[in-house]
């Protein structure tokens, strides 16, 4: 039952588009290692080394607003690639390369032995980038030497370098060289003039220039441990932008303090465990390198490399992850979605009045049509997590003025769930995408593959998912709520009783005795879709379960089958199109665990939750950067010593990050109400591997609070240890 199709833009392609961005991931090349940094509306993706090699096949570059500014960087010494030592990420906006020397040759003599120059990479993201290479000599004779540095751009569209054709490409003009400067420019078929603009700290002795690049020369001479270094800052401009060259150490410290000053109305947590407090400063490092200021507002983005972009789902559960250290991220996420919350109907877009958007984007293809991210509005579930987020919010905040600022576009989310959720009049929110360059599966598996039918049959539209129905059940549930506190009795019993119909149909039609599970969707047929999934799992954060089946739940997905030992699978191994190397069909995210878990927690599981929390926080470890990444693979703990990575995962991603705080606020049992200036501590239960945590700066509405939580006697217990406002702290049992 497919809406009518809008025909696509000329000279487009009739492409599905998959993935949380709506494309697959085409590269021929995934490095082992990369580095990855971030700031505003500018990433670098980079190998180990910080180059990226000319006509590299994994996405690296240089990114602003879509657009690769710089696709090549590559250093050389005396011609030769410099041997790599190490990296390091400081912040999410900062990196360090360590380099040394390989023999350096003269007529097949030896003339510089290896290891005797050291090469040090110094670069942070601040309009671009700024790079300082330091040079050092600790042979023990002088030593001249010349590095070189090769740059070029592309211009390619990010949605071009992920994978998709274009019809046609706009002209790459040939560089301009002026003494220390370099200019690099494309004019796209948008008719946006595009520049990178390249600054040395000095000139170069000698720049050759090709048809998209440069390399420039510059000799070093140095005594026995003389150091000098050469800085480049590359700068991408949009037609009429001007910007100026950074200073490193200037540049450094103004991005030092940003951090400090986003940081410090956080609250703080410190814990006994020294290594889990160096995964919550990663956590919230890399929430703030997420959070990222537009032309439009300010708001976290989804990840890095591919999904740099505001995404509804990702910043609204982002954001309800974490609340309990920063509800401005979920007032400005707020804000920014409901200025552009849909307002007709649109095929080519899958907008419709009162919808969340999906995606946005900016480069030349979206300004052509190419994409329909202008923006696209293809997920069915952004919409009431819309809801959720504003009802969360203010129950850890009592803003009302907010509330009131957005009451209209809460209310149009509303009709929209109602009016257009609903496509087949059966009381059950469903998506069928209805843009022939949409998502096929506009729930949070959104992967063109994630809902198969047995024999690989492709289920028909529309389709709803249980998770969509626990969403939509809980944010009319919580409004019902808000609204009857604020004196409007027949809204909120409306709302009340429309959710607990959701509920009932649910259990109803979603229930599958067989299975002893919910499944995992109706198609537009209604065939069951039965399998045993995470979403299912999802439904018990919202409450919407009886607690005869959130006990059957909680017990089959702690099963073999879909508890690897790191976390919960997105699918059952025994499912029919079970892959534990695939996105979503046995692969492991940590949001969807940690939602997971918050469900288990409320219905009392204990037990699963230490299970799950051990699983997860071992696998963490095992990480890279001490940094759960936005999935990987769904083996079993029993076959592999590590969690085995997902080739093209976003890390840092935000719903990542934020998972790590939703776990620690369901372990403590933290439930707030500010609006009745009381917080809920709900039997908290810390694992053996954390004695004791500390919280300072809590805020609840205008109080604030310090809590101890830690381990006595076999149970945790917990005082109150500050409390500035009227805030009453309530054991709940």
């Amino acid at each position: 039952m497919e809406g009518t199709e809008a025909k696509p833009k000329k000279g487009s392609e009739a492409l599905c588009l998959e993935g949380g961005g709506g494309l697959p991931f085409i590269v021929s090349e995934v490095p082992r290692k990369s580095l990855i940094i971030k700031e505003g509306e500018y990433f670098l993706y980079t190998y180990e080394n910080g180059d990226m090699t000319h006509g590299n096949r994994a996405g690296l570059g240089l990114y602003y607003r879509d657009t690769r500014f710089l696709s090549t960087l590559e250093t050389r010494l005396e011609g030769t690639r410099p041997l790599f030592l190490s990296s390091s990420l400081e912040r999410g906006y900062m990196a360090n390369i360590h380099l040394s020397n390989p023999d350096i040759l003269e007529e097949d003599r030896t003339v510089i032995p290896q290891d005797v120059i050291s090469i040090r990479r110094s670069r942070l993201i601040k309009d671009g980038l700024v790079e300082r290479i330091y040079i050092r000599n600790y042979h023990s004779a002088p030593v001249h030497v010349r590095l070189s540095i090769s740059m070029a751009s592309d211009f390619a569209d990010i949605f071009e370098v992920r994978g998709m054709r274009r019809p046609k490409r706009g002209r790459v003009h040939r560089p301009r060289v002026k003494e220390s400067e370099v200019i690099l420019s494309y004019t796209g078929t948008d008719g946006l003039r595009r520049s990178t603009r390249i600054v040395f700290s000095r000139p170069p002795a000698e720049i050759r220039g090709g048809r998209a690049g440069v390399e420039a020369v510059f000799p070093f001479l140095l005594t026995t441990d003389e150091v000098d270094y050469i800085d480049l800052h590359v700068i991408p401009l949009e037609e009429g932008e001007e910007k100026k060259p950074a200073k490193y150490l200037e540049a450094r410290r103004e991005l030092r303090r940003s951090y400090e000053e986003w940081m410090e109305p956080a609250t703080r947590i410190d814990t006994a465990n020294n290594v889990f407090n160096l995964v919550i400063q990663r956590s919230l490092r890399d929430l703030r390198a997420l959070h990222t200021r537009t032309p439009y507002g300010e708001i976290l983005v989804g990840g890095v490399p591919w999904y740099s972009t505001p995404f509804g789902r990702d910043a609204l559960i982002a954001c309800y992850m974490t609340l309990m250290v920063k509800p401005e991220l979920a007032r400005q996420s707020l804000a920014f979605l409901a200025s552009f919350q849909g307002s007709k109907v649109d095929d080519w877009r899958d907008e419709e009045p009162g919808k969340i958007l999906h995606e946005i984007r900016r480069g030349e293809m979206a300004r052509m049509d190419e994409i329909p991210h202008t923006p696209y509005y293809g997920t069915v579930d952004a919409t009431p997590l819309f809801l959720i987020l504003m009802s969360e919010y203010l129950k850890w905040t009592a803003d009302m003025e907010t509330f009131r600022r957005l009451e209209e576009n809460v209310n149009q989310a509303l009709r929209w769930i109602d009016e257009y959720g609903d496509q087949d009049g059966d009381g059950l929110v469903e998506y069928a995408r209805r843009s022939p360059l949409g998502l096929a599966n506009q729930y949070w598996k959104d992967s063109g593959d994630s809902i198969l039918l047995p024999g690989g049959r492709l289920p028909c539209m529309p389709v709803a998912t249980v998770e969509t129905q626990g969403y939509v059940y809980y944010a009319k549930r919580r409004l019902g709520e808000l609204y009857l506190d604020l004196g409007y009795r027949e809204r909120g019993e409306r709302l009340l009783a429309e959710a607990e119909e959701v509920r009932r149909k649910v259990e109803e039609l979603f229930w599958d005795e067989e299975l002893g599970f919910y499944v995992l969707a109706l198609d537009g047929e209604k065939n069951p879709v039965r399998v045993v999934s995470s979403n299912a799992g999802q439904l018990l954060f919202t409450g919407l379960p009886s607690p005869e089946r959130a006990r059957k739940v909680i017990e089959r997905l702690m099963e073999g089958d879909m508890f690897s030992g790191w976390g919960i699978r997105t699918l059952s191994e025994k499912s029919y199109y079970y892959n534990p190397m695939s996105y979503h069909n046995g692969s492991i995210w940590p949001h969807d665990n940690a939602l997971i878990l918050r469900g288990m927690k409320r219905y009392g599981a204990d037990e699963a939750c230490l299970r799950l929390v051990e699983g997860l926080s071992t696998a963490c470890l095992r990480m890279e950067n001490l940094r759960l990444p936005e999935l990987f693979c769904g083996f079993r703990r029993t076959l592999y010593d590590e969690p085995v990575p997902y080739p093209v995962a976003c890390s840092p991603q935000a719903w990542s990050s934020g998972s790590v705080f939703l776990v620690l606020q369901s372990l403590l049992g933290i439930t707030p109400d500010a609006p009745r200036g009381v917080l809920y501590v709900n039997k908290p239960c810390l694992p053996p591997w954390l004695e004791s945590v500390r919280i300072n700066g809590l805020r609840v509405g205008t109080s604030r609070l310090g809590l101890l939580f830690r381990h006595e006697e076999g149970a945790t217990v917990f005082s109150v240890t500050e409390k500035q406002g009227d805030i009453r702290v309530v054991i709940e049992e």
